[in-house]
């Protein structure tokens, strides 16, 4: 697999659990909470919420990036 098919599948899995993740997110009151919390002080709980989804789903992507890294082989150029 070639680093376009990679970074393909890494922004394609980031891409599925943000959206899944969005639309959970009404269904977890602790996260519910926190997105109230900060839409009283940003004025847009959309806003927040996404704000919220990206952060996560970023970070995920980057512990998808730092695993891949570990696990494959180094190249020899």
């Amino acid at each position: 697999m070639g680093r376009v098919g990679v970074l393909f599948g890494i922004w394609l899995i980031s891409y599925v659990i943000g959206f899944v993740g969005y639309l959970l997110l009404a269904e977890t009151n602790a996260v519910y909470f926190l997105v109230e919390y900060l839409a009283r002080i940003f004025g847009n709980s959309q806003i927040v919420a996404a704000g919220l989804v990206g952060l996560a789903t970023s970070f995920l992507g980057l512990a998808v990036v730092i695993a891949w890294s570990y696990w494959s082989s180094p190249s020899k150029v």
